[in-house]
Formats: structure tokens, C-alpha cells, sequence
């Protein structure tokens, strides 16, 4: 009898490890970049949403994806990061922090949700070492940095500079905007710059996680400070007229590892 019960849990032990096995390759495929893909390619071969395949790799862009590099592609379960911990960062308690301090310093609107998530059953005694989890940024790519309707006054590329009158590269988009009107971040990170920066008056720069940096110029007033840690759609400052300006406008750049690039190609534009 013993022999037989034996047999039996062997059996079902056998058996939940193949489950294991074919759960675990119906879940996902890899996919190696080749030269030339883009991920809403890849995207599209897969018949899986770009945004599944990009929070299933915590890609920090959408736009650079390296050669080489194996993708998981989401299958049945196409969303492999939901309720989990997967993009974000973590801070080390230190003296004086408090979970509200915390919340504020990483523009986290209730301090109640790092409570959850780092499953704190007593908010008011952190330990200094302490390492808490904050969660990143769950969209990918860039917004319009203007909630109007998005005119565009002057595109990307050589142009006669409107004052100046010479021939040179014009390395942003210029969007209509009365003075006063709310300048949101594109992406999260860290703001570099704020203050006012020659021909571009009252700028704001924000560098990304991803080696990308966007940059806000003309504006009226400025809202934050070097050091910040902003998140995407946040508000950075008011659009203006400042510095070598013909009108009111906001100036707004995207750049790649210092280059300039061409914002059209990350916003939804009309």
C-alpha cells in the first residue's frame, strides 16, 4: 500500500512539473532585435500591443531598441509585469524621511501607495537603511508637452533664424501658446536646468532615464528646480515670450545622447 501511495505522488509530482514546463513556454517567446526592426515592427509580426512588449523588457524607450538584443514577446499572458514591481527605483531611508517625505520628493500624490506596496504595516517607524520601492513611470515614450490644441509655428530643421536672419538648424518644434499657458513634461526624470539660458530665455531641460533629454524654452514662468525628480504630464512652468522670441510660444527639443532629434517623431501630432 505504502509502495503504491508512492507511486501515486511520483505520478502527480511528474506531472506538475510538465504543466510547469509547457505553462512557462506558452507564456512567451524571445525575439532577437535584428538591424533595421523598430519594436512597432516587431509588434505587429507578434500580433501583441507595443506597449506589452515593452513593459515585458522595462524598455525605457520606444524609439531605440539595441541590435542584438532578445525580446520577450508576450503570449496569452500579455501582461507579465501586472501587480508586480517592474520599473522603478529604490530609496534608501534616511534620518528624518518619512513615507509623506518620500511620496513629495518622488511627486507621488498618496503616501498611502508606497505603504501598499512596500507592504508596511507601520508608516511612522522607517529605519534609517531602510530600502523602499518607488514606482516608475508605467508609460512609455513622450506626451505633448501642451494640453491645446498643438499648433505647430516652426518645424524641426535649417531654417533663416525669424530675428537673427541666419541659416542654421533649428534643433525644435515651435508650438503656438499665448504667455501663461501650463508646460507639462514630456517624460519623467530629473530636471538639469532652470533658469534662463540666452536666446531661449526661462528654459527648463529634463534628462531621461534612457539617454534621451527634452527642453522647454520661452517660457514665463519656471516651476521647478535642477534636482527635481519630475513625472511625465506634470507641470514644469508657463509658456512665454522670453529671450530672442518674435511672440509668444513654447520651444520644445528632444535629444538623444546630446543630439538633437526631430520631436515629430516621438509626439502624436496632429
Amino acid at each position: 500500500m505504502k509502495k503504491k501511495n508512492i507511486q501515486i505522488v511520483i505520478t502527480v509530482l511528474l506531472v506538475v512539473f510538465a504543466s510547469t514546463l509547457w505553462t512557462s513556454s506558452a507564456i512567451a517567446i524571445h525575439h532577437k532585435v535584428k538591424s533595421g526592426e523598430t519594436l512597432s515592427g516587431i509588434a505587429k509580426k507578434y500580433d501583441v500591443p507595443m506597449e506589452s512588449i515593452a513593459k515585458a523588457n522595462n524598455l525605457k524607450s520606444v524609439d531605440h531598441i539595441q541590435i542584438g538584443k532578445k525580446l520577450i514577446i508576450p503570449g496569452e499572458a500579455k501582461t507579465l509585469n501586472a501587480g508586480g514591481a517592474a520599473d522603478g527605483t529604490w530609496h534608501v531611508v534616511k534620518d528624518k524621511d518619512t513615507l509623506y517625505s518620500i511620496a513629495r520628493k518622488y511627486n507621488i500624490k498618496d503616501w498611502k501607495d508606497l505603504q501598499k506596496i512596500n507592504n508596511i504595516s507601520n508608516p511612522k517607524h522607517l529605519k534609517i537603511g531602510q530600502e523602499i520601492f518607488i514606482p516608475g513611470d508605467e508609460s512609455v515614450g513622450f506626451e505633448n508637452p501642451l494640453r491645446i490644441s498643438l499648433v505647430v509655428t516652426s518645424h524641426y530643421g535649417y531654417r533663416n533664424h525669424p530675428v537673427t536672419r541666419h541659416y542654421r538648424l533649428h534643433e525644435g518644434i515651435d508650438f503656438r501658446a499665448r504667455t501663461g499657458t501650463r508646460v507639462y513634461a514630456s517624460k519623467t526624470g530629473t530636471v538639469t536646468y532652470a533658469a534662463r539660458k540666452g536666446g531661449y530665455g526661462k528654459t527648463v531641460s529634463i534628462q531621461h532615464e534612457d539617454d534621451f533629454s527634452t527642453s522647454y524654452g520661452h517660457l514665463s514662468r519656471i516651476y521647478v528646480s535642477v534636482g527635481d525628480f519630475v513625472r511625465q504630464g506634470q507641470v514644469i512652468g508657463l509658456s512665454g515670450n522670453t529671450g530672442i522670441s518674435t511672440g509668444p510660444h513654447l520651444h520644445f527639443e528632444i535629444r538623444h545622447k546630446g543630439k538633437s532629434e526631430n520631436p515629430a517623431r516621438h509626439l502624436d501630432l496632429p
